[in-house]
């Protein structure tokens, strides 16, 4: 079967993977693909770049022992929401960095913060959105250093080519500090010959998939299934 790797969001300092469990299962269910739901270590304790190198490495065991899960190795989508959509892409960026060596057909970026550098009071601000303190604090307690907060696998903005980088389903929430560079990213993914749908939630607050409108949240996990499923339709030959 195909499978979908997913990192749960939390600012990089909080939250688990039982958090998406029940979406996880939708997943499963309508995109017919094994999920495994990363529980990467957090910080403070773990600043950048350990997630990314610990999710990146969890990719990379399932592609070398794909009879584990009876997956397809050849077949493997990767997303998160929040800050696991930020670990996500860090992930099909180094992957990229290291010639695309893991076979990721598909990305989800559900609305994560791509800009760590960028001080939150001057990005858009909304009665709704994360507040500015803890959105500093998030970001303090993931990289340690400006030259950190700079580097692409923390601010995928920065990175200079996104040519050859898997096709995307990006999200964003239309009353999110974050939606401005979730647009932005897309563009870019656009520009540099990637396939994208770029899908902004009117109205919606940063975590509405999680909390909120469960019409609404239902809508962005199917539309999610529903890009898997397709990615995972299309032929694809036996290395």
């Amino acid at each position: 079967m195909p499978v979908y790797v997913n990192m749960h969001g939390g600012g990089f300092v909080m939250g688990n993977a039982e958090m998406d469990d029940v979406w996880c299962r939708v997943i499963a269910d309508r995109a017919n693909c094994v999920v495994v739901n990363i529980d990467y270590r957090l910080a403070p304790q773990h600043k950048f770049p350990t997630a990314v190198y610990e999710c990146y490495e969890v990719v990379q065991w399932l592609v070398d022992h794909p009879e584990q899960f009876s997956i397809t190795p050849q077949k493997v989508a990767i997303g998160g929401h929040s800050a696991g959509g930020n670990l996500a892409t860090a992930v099909c960026l180094l992957n990229l960095e290291r010639g695309n060596e893991l076979p990721i057909i598909y990305q989800i970026i559900d609305y994560a913060p791509l800009d760590l550098h960028t001080d939150p009071a001057l990005k858009p601000s909304f009665k709704d959105a994360i507040p500015v303190k803890m959105a500093r604090l998030f970001n303090a307690s993931y990289v340690e250093t400006e030259e950190d907060a700079r580097n692409p696998l923390a601010s995928p903005l920065f990175a200079e080519s996104l040519q050859g980088l898997p096709d995307a389903l990006v999200i964003t929430a239309e009353h999110d500090s974050l939606a401005a560079e979730g647009e932005q990213y897309a563009e870019r993914l656009k520009q540099a010959g990637v396939k994208v749908t770029y899908k902004d939630y009117k109205g919606m607050p940063h975590g509405f998939t999680h909390v909120g409108d469960l019409a609404v949240a239902e809508h962005a996990w199917h539309l999610m299934c529903d890009k898997l499923k397709e990615a995972f339709s299309k032929s694809c030959e036996p290395m």
